[in-house]
């Protein structure tokens, strides 16, 4: 009921931001973007790339076809966490499933997750700051947006802090009981031994320093598509802009998004957070920063329904495995 309600929360408070700044206006600024939006497409699968090879850089296997499998999941999990209300954590959990259903070990999977997720929330931190210093280089100066900036930025540390904190003290051994479980439902096994925890693995990760930091990196670097799609689309709306002013725009904006994960697809967030950032930063127009955040749905949309189809049909495909094992 809870999560009912944020949503809905949310959908109301970007229809208002549309309403008040004239539904036409914004319509009309995405839709100046025309076949700019197939770049906008086109670049989000570099996004998406980078962030499995990030994920398959924990992976000591070097198995032929396991990094497209990844880029797979990946594809899943940013569907599943952006398009259904799960809390940006279903998707992930899935994630395990999937990998255990395709014989791998459940504790390796689980744990290659939670450390993914981590550095991936890491990466975010350290796009925003990157973010940061350009804004202070430029010697554009908004009080109101450093103040909302740098306090979303500070609670995305404290969020990664405590999330460590939490794997060091606790978290992973909950983890550890829920996985053995269901692991059997899952249909795990097959590389590694069960006998190591989910928090052995966890943090037998962390202790691979280079791998560590290229999975940071990657994660890091994971952001700046996303920003290349915001220079891209003020480009083809006629906002003559630089890509560094884009780069600015969309790492507050995701650090700000970050800080409000409990709202599903960070509705209504994303929309203030895209009008606000532009407008006090660099004069924007609210109705083209609304717009920038319709195009920012409509790919995701685009991207997440198929993504969402892939993962049914590898669920039917698992479940026609099982079946015929159990026939036999």
């Amino acid at each position: 009921m809870g999560s009912l309600l944020i949503l809905l929360g949310g959908v109301g408070v970007t229809t208002a931001l549309v309403a008040y700044h004239n539904f036409s206006s914004v319509i009309e600024a995405a839709h100046r973007i025309g076949w700019g939006f197939a770049l906008v497409l086109l670049i989000q699968v570099s996004g998406i790339a980078l962030n499995g090879l990030a994920w398959r850089a924990l992976f000591r296997s070097e198995k032929s076809g396991f990094t497209n499998t990844l880029f797979i999941l990946r594809w899943i999990r940013e569907s599943i966490n952006y398009l259904l209300p799960v809390g940006r954590l279903g998707g992930d959990m899935v994630a395990v499933r999937l990998l255990a259903a395709r014989r791998r070990d459940v504790n390796t999977a689980a744990a290659s997750v939670v450390a993914d997720k981590t550095l991936e929330v890491l990466g975010l931190f350290l796009f925003a700051v990157a973010g940061f210093v350009i804004l202070f280089e430029s010697g554009v100066n908004s009080n109101s947006a450093r103040y909302w900036a740098i306090r979303a930025l500070g609670a995305t540390f404290a969020v990664l802090v405590a999330f460590l904190a939490a794997q060091r003290w606790g978290l992973l051994n909950l983890v550890d009981r829920v996985v053995k479980k269901f692991s059997g439902m899952w249909g795990g096994g097959g590389e590694g031994s069960n006998n190591i925890s989910i928090h052995e693995t966890v943090w037998g990760i962390y202790g691979d320093v280079p791998r560590l930091i290229l999975a940071a990196f990657l994660h890091a670097v994971a952001w700046v598509p996303g920003a290349l799609q915001i220079w891209v689309a003020m480009r083809y709306m006629g906002l003559e802009t630089r890509f560094l002013d884009a780069f600015v725009i969309e790492s507050l904006t995701m650090i700000i998004c970050s800080a409000a994960f409990v709202m599903p697809a960070s509705l209504g967030v994303q929309e203030a957070s895209y009008m606000t950032v532009g407008w006090w930063l660099f004069g924007i127009p609210p109705a083209a920063g609304l717009a920038l955040s319709l195009v920012q749905r409509m790919k995701d949309v685009l991207f997440g329904v198929p993504g969402l189809l892939v993962w049914q049909g590898l669920e039917g495909k698992h479940l026609w495995s099982l079946w015929r094992r159990r026939k036999k």
